[in-house]
């Protein structure tokens, strides 16, 4: 991986360049609505200590009885914060109790009400965000990778397994090892 120095002046800059870098990185582009959007969700949380406090089902739960407005508004918090607790801090998902996968079906399931309900532009991006949800998710993980690995093996295989997670293999293939035969060498001796 790349890394550089970000030294640009505002924040709203250095959160584009790290996107940018984790897309390079990750080896995908998104189109600039996606890259707007995940740029401007962490900013809008990075200093948000209060992340992952709170059970998000019940909230979820709750928004159905909430006015059209409302609800939008509490389902996309609802699915930009499972979608940075499922990318940057999947271990609090662990210490939940719960895993990243958890997050990430709550998530994209917030993201989709949204869509079926919203006007005709905001309903794409909203669907787009649903169908992409894994790979926001995984470009997330790549810029946790940046300081620390997103997730234990075992963490990372249920994960790959739930959703697909190409970063979540990737953090398998580093872990694993190649079976040297020397045991089966070993047994054959005995034979």
């Amino acid at each position: 991986m790349s890394k550089k120095f970000i030294l640009d002046s505002s924040e709203l800059s250095q959160w584009h360049t790290l996107v940018q870098e984790a897309e390079q990185d990750y080896g995908c582009h998104l189109d600039e609505a996606m890259q707007s959007y995940l740029v401007f969700t962490l900013m809008r949380f990075a200093k948000n200590s209060q992340l992952n406090s709170k059970a998000l089902a019940l909230d979820y739960l709750t928004s159905h009885h909430l006015s059209s407005h409302l609800r939008n508004e509490q389902l996309r918090d609802i699915g930009d914060q499972c979608l940075l607790v499922s990318g940057l801090f999947p271990q609090s998902a662990e210490k939940r109790l719960v895993g990243a996968g958890y997050y990430v079906d709550l998530g994209r399931s917030a993201y989709h009400h949204i869509s079926t309900a919203a006007q005709q532009g905001i309903a794409e991006l909203y669907q787009q965000l649903a169908e992409s949800f894994v790979l926001l998710m995984d470009l997330l993980q790549t810029i946790r990778q940046y300081s620390a690995p997103a997730l234990q093996p075992i963490a990372a295989m249920e994960l790959w397994s739930r959703t697909g997670s190409r970063a979540a293999f990737l953090q398998i293939a580093e872990h694993a090892s190649p079976v040297h035969g020397c045991l089966l060498g070993d047994v054959n001796k005995d034979n």
